[in-house]
């Protein structure tokens, strides 16, 4: 036996709730959750760059759990690439695969790259590395306290510095590949700038006492 169509009027409660619905959706996309950057990111005007990165101290996190504990001032004499994180953020899943590329071919005794996992469930977190498994090295931060000392207010949020410790770029959004490279360079060159600087000379002490 065949169902009776709807009227118009009958369906018209029906569309308007899927409307609201709707709109509740975007608005908690919107307002509800940290801001997830779209595409090439500009050069951020964060005060952190030139200035010296804040240190932190994380454990390290594999899909076998948590590990050793990395301090990211020990990695003070090599470029540093942080790649904030999470396993829910869509946008991450785009950068992932272009920091990995980067990693795979730039890493060794003048680079690391470290991805930072942050706001996010340990057990998802876990997961994620499970199916994904980055060849550099993952640190799990707990308690957001590397994402409050970098001011990370959306991911993901890829940092840059130098091998003097010197935060040279900070970009919310997915970074293109070569434009990761062109970031790197920039903070070699910036580094190597610095130490080609003339050392100002000390002044010599004068001489007050009786002439010989």
């Amino acid at each position: 036996m065949s169902q009776k169509p709807h009227s118009k009027r009958e369906s018209y409660p029906g569309y308007l709730t899927a409307l609201l619905v709707v709109v509740a959706s975007l608005s908690l996309g919107l307002f509800g959750l940290p801001r997830l950057g779209k595409g090439r990111a500009a050069h951020s005007d964060s005060p952190l760059i030139g200035s010296p990165a804040p240190d932190f101290m994380l454990r390290t996190l594999s899909d076998a759990g948590l590990g050793n504990t990395q301090r990211l001032s020990d990695l003070q004499g090599k470029t540093v690439v942080l790649d904030f994180f999470a396993s829910w953020c869509g946008p991450c899943r785009q950068q992932a695969p272009i920091v990995e590329r980067v990693a795979r071919r730039l890493s060794g005794p003048a680079l690391a790259v470290v991805g930072v996992n942050t706001s996010d469930e340990f057990a998802d977190a876990q997961r994620y590395l499970s199916a994904h498994r980055p060849s550099y090295q993952v640190l799990f931060d707990a308690d957001a306290q590397a994402a409050t000392a970098f001011d990370v207010t959306g991911l993901p949020t890829l940092l840059v510095i130098d091998k003097r410790g010197v935060v040279r770029a900070v970009e919310m959004g997915v970074v293109g590949e070569k434009d990761l490279e062109g970031l790197i360079r920039d903070a070699d060159n910036a580094d190597r700038a610095e130490s080609e600087k003339p050392k100002p000379e000390r002044a010599k002490p004068e001489h007050n006492g009786p002439a010989l």
